[in-house]
């Protein structure tokens, strides 16, 4: 089963407008090290359709049946409309996530799904696993201000295990049912976005490679990276010398789960 990261970067991608930091720079030179804001994409599903999909979408190409939203903040969900290409998907999120993609769908498209199309709308309860057609799916909860409810999610499908932990804040290092939950995972894909960890908010990269050895992940992919973190090379050397299995998420990133 392949998985795809399709846009590493966090709310402002990179380049950011007007920033001349050592990442901004380096990618306006260098289309290699830009960033476009955070998706994930693997077996007919979509986690969270950030304000780059058409560009995600055109080029990985692929049917999207399923839509899960971790939450409401632009650059996670602000691409919703984009969707209007497929005629039939299962949208799933928590009350705040669902509510505000049907309001998108309605602003930009005259209603809560184009004409002739079905789109259907679940909310999900925190901390219990569902059944999904074929897919088992467990809805945690994460620390991130100032929106009041973000999640992640753990799929199971096809005997494997995918972790993705959203945005959250170091608390999640605490949250014993999301560490459980995602516990052994044949791939988690875990936030990084600074270089320290803003209590209540993201990850460090202390904090997120201790994450990914709690959870004793097969293979960690670390995305959501901001533009004023450390460059990809010592990002990648920084898990290296923590002793994960693993990687820093370019755009594209492809995973063999």
């Amino acid at each position: 089963m392949k998985a795809v990261v399709l846009g590493s970067g966090s709310y402002s991608g990179t380049p950011k407008p007007l920033c001349s930091c050592e990442n901004c720079s380096r990618a306006r030179i260098n289309p290699a090290w830009r960033r476009t804001r955070f998706s994930f994409y693997f077996e007919g599903t979509l986690v969270d359709p950030s304000p780059d999909l058409h560009y995600h979408l055109e080029r990985l190409n692929e049917k999207v049946e399923m839509v899960f939203i971790t939450h409401a903040h632009f650059d996670h969900i602000a691409g919703f409309p984009e969707l209007q290409v497929f005629k039939e998907f299962d949208v799933y999120s928590h009350g705040q996530g669902v509510e505000t993609a049907k309001r998108l769908a309605s602003l930009f498209l005259g209603g809560a799904a184009p004409e002739n199309r079905e789109w259907r709308y679940h909310e999900l309860p925190f901390n219990e696993w569902i059944e999904l057609d074929g897919m088992k799916v467990f809805h945690f909860r994460t620390v991130h201000r100032s929106i009041e409810n973000s999640g992640g999610f753990v799929f199971e499908l096809k005997g494997k295990r995918i972790a993705v932990t959203g945005d959250t804040g170091p608390e999640i290092l605490g949250d014993k049912d999301a560490l459980r939950a995602m516990e052994g995972a044949d791939l988690l894909v875990a936030e990084m976005t600074h270089r320290e960890s803003i209590p209540g908010v993201h990850l460090g990269v202390k904090e997120a490679t201790e994450l990914a050895r709690k959870v004793g992940a097969g293979y960690t992919v670390f995305a959501h990276i901001s533009h004023s973190n450390y460059t990809h090379e010592v990002l990648e050397k920084r898990i290296r010398e923590a002793g994960i299995s693993g990687e820093v998420a370019r755009d594209f990133t492809w995973i063999e789960v």
